[in-house]
């Protein structure tokens, strides 16, 4: 889901069951939801570029600002074993009781 401002946010897409592979990723300085407060600032956070995996939606980039997710995939990110890996997601629960399963696993 691309939301108003053009960004592939982690905190929309992990509403939905989904999948991408993973090419590659970046620091960077995530910009506030359009609409938010404007005393809003940009969040430190990771980039992902992605490519769809099984006809699924187009994404190619997301933004990861969510502190868990980050270092659930940091040893990978740091490594370099993330490139042409599969990453699906799912979540379950809303607000401070969500809770997101990510999975890598190899290309198939």
């Amino acid at each position: 889901m691309i939301t108003d401002d053009g960004f592939n946010r982690w905190s929309q897409l992990v509403r939905t069951p989904g999948a991408v592979q993973l090419q590659s990723h970046c620091p960077i300085e995530v910009p506030p939801i359009a609409g938010a407060t404007a005393d809003s600032l940009p969040r430190p956070g990771v980039r992902l570029f992605v490519a769809p995996v099984d006809g699924g939606p187009a994404l190619y980039t997301i933004d990861i600002t969510s502190t868990q997710t980050m270092a659930m995939l940091e040893g990978f990110l740091a490594s370099g074993t993330h490139v042409g890996k599969v990453l699906s997601w799912r979540a379950r629960g809303f607000g401070v009781l969500r809770r997101d399963t990510i999975r890598l696993s190899p290309r198939s």
